[in-house]
C-alpha cells in the first residue's frame, strides 16, 4: 500500500487554513473601476501552495478555501467563491502549461500564460454569468454601479461586454498580486530551508 505523505498532507493544509484566515481578516485592496471587487492576498497561500506542492497540492488547497468560504465568513453566496476558486485555479493552469514550455524565459513564460488563462477563462465566465445565467441580478446591479463612476449603457450586451473588460484588468492585475508574492514567499522558504521538500521550482532560471 502505497505509504501517505503527511508532510504534503501538513502543509497543504497550513496553506489553505492561511489562505481562509486572510479572507477573515478581510485584508482587501478595492478596485476602483468595479468598488465591489478586491484584490484579495488570501489567493496567495493558495499559490504558494502548488510551488511547493505541485499542481495536486494548489488544487486541494484552492478547494479546501473554497470549502471554507462558503460555510462561514465574509462570504455567504456560492457565486463569489466559486468565481474566486475558477480565478485561482486558471491561474494555476496557467503556471502548469508554461512549466511545460521548453526553452525561453520561465519567467515571462510563467507570467504570460497564467495571465492568458486567468483573464480568458474568466472573462468567459463573467459574461456567461451576467448575461445568461442571472442578467436579471447582475445587469441591473452593474448598470447601477457603472453610473456611479460615470459610464452610462444602456444595451444589455454591451453592458455585459463592458463589465468582462473591467474585471479582465482586474485579474490581469491581481496575477501579479498572487503569483508574485507568492514566488517570493517560495524562494525565501527554500532558501531558508533547502531540504523541504518542493515540486514546482518552474520559475528558476534554468543555466546550462
Amino acid at each position: 500500500m502505497k505509504r501517505v505523505n503527511t508532510k504534503w498532507i501538513a502543509g497543504v493544509a497550513v496553506l489553505a487554513a492561511l489562505a481562509y484566515a486572510l479572507s477573515l481578516m478581510k485584508l482587501h485592496l478595492r478596485y476602483p473601476l468595479l468598488p465591489f471587487l478586491s484584490f484579495d492576498i488570501s489567493e496567495i497561500p493558495d499559490v504558494l501552495a502548488y510551488f511547493m506542492f505541485g499542481l495536486s497540492g494548489g488544487l486541494v488547497a484552492a478547494v479546501a478555501h473554497w470549502v471554507a468560504l462558503n460555510f462561514g465568513t465574509p462570504f455567504h453566496q456560492l457565486v463569489g467563491p466559486t468565481m474566486k476558486l475558477l480565478a485561482v485555479l486558471s491561474t494555476m493552469l496557467g503556471l502548469e502549461a508554461a512549466s511545460r514550455i521548453k526553452g525561453g524565459s520561465m519567467v515571462l513564460n510563467s507570467v504570460a500564460l497564467a495571465l492568458l488563462s486567468r483573464t480568458a477563462i474568466m472573462a468567459g465566465a463573467t459574461f456567461i454569468l451576467y448575461y445568461y445565467l442571472f442578467p436579471g441580478v447582475y445587469l441591473p446591479f452593474s448598470r447601477k454601479v457603472l453610473s456611479g463612476i460615470g459610464i452610462a449603457v444602456e444595451s444589455d450586451l454591451t453592458l455585459a461586454t463592458v463589465m468582462v473588460a473591467f474585471t479582465s484588468i482586474f485579474n490581469i492585475i491581481h496575477v501579479f498580486m498572487s503569483v508574485l508574492p507568492a514566488y517570493a514567499a517560495y524562494n525565501r522558504i527554500l532558501a531558508t530551508l533547502p531540504h523541504l521538500p518542493s515540486k514546482r521550482p518552474i520559475l528558476r532560471s534554468q543555466t546550462k
